[in-house]
């Protein structure tokens, strides 16, 4: 019943976010059920229960024979009762974790009365960063009660961005609540309030589990301007080297400046039996790339990454992943919200949650 519930939600936050994002507009007819169906892989009653739940917030509205369609929304101003919080992010459609953080978000808010402001979205690498910045002014001019910030990443302007965003809520004495990532490298901590997975026990997590299926080189896959919990990935899976008295050199750091395809044949391999991708995003493509070109997965080369993405066990070979608790991290950033607003004064708090480790086929023995 979970699991139906979990995709509800889904498509439910899929198609709210279409909607908040101008993708479909007043008297569009949104995707048949049926073809919502077929897009998330569920069943018709599942895409009709989504659609009920927008149906019931008075965001579409059904006809027989006619489809479902967009409601012009009105612009009144929230009840002095019900606070109005905003999400800001960016990788919303790029990095997947992020759909059912928000969706759980999402699915507090009657409970918890406030209503929810969507935006943001997209590739970072296009139009992320101008629309995270546009979407920042615009809560300040709104003057919301707060804001849920996943800072931006994969870009050199990254750190000066999200310094100048937050900045912007603060002036505005708007609380910000950072899921994932800190604006500010590790160890450093910003004076906002965090909510997370221990990514170093992640790091350690994967690492021990390769070196307890018997891998003595290991490489760790990163990309440039990534985000500090990779480095926290990294001091974990470090530690994990340590701990069984390999070498120093039993992990090293690689790189990623190109596209998977040219990565996986230009690089050599054969000097390495395992390998933690910094999220299922990369490993998946790379473990596609690998697998085409000769490497023998998981017999030469074991593979592992951070999410697990609903796509890791559906790959020619599924990925072993340490799964985020996207729900829990979601209900967590709610409690800080409510809590930051009840003692604006009170010092940041960081939560850290513990994830779990999914094995798959990539790294058997």
């Amino acid at each position: 019943m979970e699991k139906r519930t979990n995709r509800m939600l889904e498509i439910y936050t899929f198609l709210k976010q279409a909607i908040a994002e101008g993708v479909y507009v007043e008297d569009d007819l949104l995707p048949t059920d049926l073809q919502l169906a077929e897009q998330f892989g569920v069943s018709r009653p599942t895409v009709a229960r989504a659609v009920k739940k927008l149906q019931a917030e008075g965001q579409v509205g059904r006809k027989p024979g006619y489809g479902t369609y967009i409601i012009p929304q009105p612009l009144a101003e929230p009840s002095s009762a019900e606070r109005v919080f905003g999400l800001l992010i960016p990788a919303l459609g790029e990095t997947e974790i992020f759909e059912p953080i928000c969706g759980q978000i999402a699915n507090l808010a009657d409970s918890h009365h406030f209503s929810l402001l969507w935006g943001g979205g997209g590739t970072l690498h296009d139009r992320g960063l101008g629309n995270a910045l546009q979407l920042a002014e615009k809560y300040v001019a709104q003057k919301i009660d707060g804001v849920f910030f996943a800072p931006l990443e994969l870009i050199p302007e990254a750190a000066e961005q999200n310094a100048r965003i937050v900045a912007m809520f603060t002036a505005a004495s708007i609380p910000v609540v950072l899921l994932d990532s800190d604006i500010v490298p590790p160890p450093l901590r910003s004076a906002h309030d965090l909510i997370g997975i221990n990514n170093i026990n992640a790091g350690f997590t994967l690492a021990r589990h390769l070196i307890d299926r018997g891998c003595q080189s290991i490489g760790f896959i990163t990309r440039p301007n990534i985000a500090g919990t990779v480095h926290m990935r990294l001091i974990g899976a470090r530690e994990a080297v340590l701990q069984a008295e390999l070498p120093h050199d039993s992990l090293s750091v690689i790189e990623i400046d190109t596209a998977v395809e040219a990565f996986a044949i230009g690089t050599t391999w054969d000097a390495l039996d395992g390998l933690i991708c910094y999220n299922d995003a990369l490993a998946a493509p790379l473990l596609v790339e690998l697998d085409k070109h000769g490497v023998n997965i998981p017999r030469d080369l074991k593979i592992c990454a951070f999410d697990d993405v609903k796509y890791a066990n559906l790959i020619k070979i599924p990925l072993t992943t340490y799964r985020q608790p996207c729900r829990d991290i979601g209900t967590g950033a709610v409690d800080a919200m409510l809590a930051r607003i009840r003692q604006p004064d009170a010092v940041a708090r960081m939560l850290q949650l513990q994830g779990e480790l999914i094995v798959r086929t990539s790294t058997e023995q």
